[in-house]
């Protein structure tokens, strides 16, 4: 891992500071309340070894991960069955169809979702997280994410949570259950998908857990192991396939990162063995991501030459 010396830092200030001199419109409603009304609120941290960090614009502005927290869960999953159980039930390919598509689930093994990043694949594996029931299913993933942010304090929107249309992600939930690739209630499986996705942090709690991914599982300040090193290279895969919805492609060729975005404009990214970012930038394109987040990655990723495959 690398420390975050001042240059860096300076970097990151001039980097925000060029972003800022650019409109941004978005093509698709944000979810994150931190952004609402105001698309010019970008946020960005960085953190390296032994938690060096360093952050500019809005990063310590609080936002819910929407589908950020489906990396995470992902661990989780892992840990708890292994990846022979949670691949019988979901897949490992690109959709090609937007993260909300209920088409995937009619194509190839009926009712299996394509991969662990789009709405219907992280409602299973979040689903196959132990639990006696949906209150403690989602009591170990906040715990999980509280670890991994380093703020035991995290927790979800509950007005967020109420206010929600659950309708569309009902309707993935009741088809995958008629094809039994998933059995249980509304309540102990789905709605601790919908709580974790309401779970708010900020930019240097996001670049902690980025951190934590880069560092092979270990937290960065102390050496302790919270994610296994398997796990970690499962999830950083398919993070880098699938984890910039229906743009994982071509941000893989611009950014070369693993990365995983959400619909409020939050973006984790990390470049293994060396940093951690934990981004904000409300306005989106077409496909749900960051407008600001996409760019200050992209230049980041050149000027220090980040990319996987650099």
């Amino acid at each position: 891992m690398e420390r975050i010396d001042e240059s860096k830092s300076a970097m990151l200030g001039e980097a925000v500071a060029l972003e800022r001199e650019y409109r941004h419109e978005s093509e698709m409603a944000s979810f994150s309340e931190a952004g609402e009304g105001d698309p010019e609120r970008i946020g960005i941290a960085v953190m390296g070894a032994e938690g060096d960090v360093a952050q500019a614009g809005s990063a310590e502005q609080r936002f819910p991960l929407e589908s950020v927290s489906k990396a995470l869960t992902l661990a989780l999953a892992l840990a708890d069955v292994g990846t022979e159980a949670l691949f019988e039930r979901v897949g490992m390919e690109p959709s090609g169809d937007p993260y909300h598509s209920i088409a995937t689930l009619e194509e190839g093994e009926m009712g299996i979702p394509a991969n662990p990043m789009i709405n219907a694949g992280a409602i299973v594996t979040t689903a196959m997280i132990r639990g006696r029931d949906g209150e403690e299913r989602f009591d170990r993933i906040r715990d999980f994410f509280r670890r991994l942010a380093g703020n035991p304090a995290l927790d979800y929107d509950r007005a967020m949570f109420e206010a929600e249309d659950k309708d569309l992600n009902r309707a993935l939930f009741y088809y995958m259950r008629s094809h039994d690739v998933l059995q249980g209630s509304e309540e102990d499986l789905l709605v601790p998908y919908l709580k974790q996705t309401t779970i708010e942090m900020n930019c240097r709690e996001l670049s902690r857990i980025a951190a934590v991914l880069a560092n092979a599982g270990r937290d960065p300040e102390s050496g302790e192991r919270l994610i296994g090193e398997e796990t970690v290279r499962i999830v950083l895969t398919l993070m880098f396939t699938t984890g910039m919805y229906d743009q994982s492609g071509r941000y893989a060729v611009e950014v070369g990162m693993p990365s995983k975005s959400g619909v409020s404009g939050a973006i984790l990214a990390v470049a293994p063995g060396r940093m951690g970012f934990g981004v904000i930038g409300p306005a989106l394109n077409e496909h749900g991501n960051s407008v600001a987040g996409l760019r200050l990655l992209e230049a980041l990723s050149s000027r220090w030459r980040l990319g996987v495959f650099a």
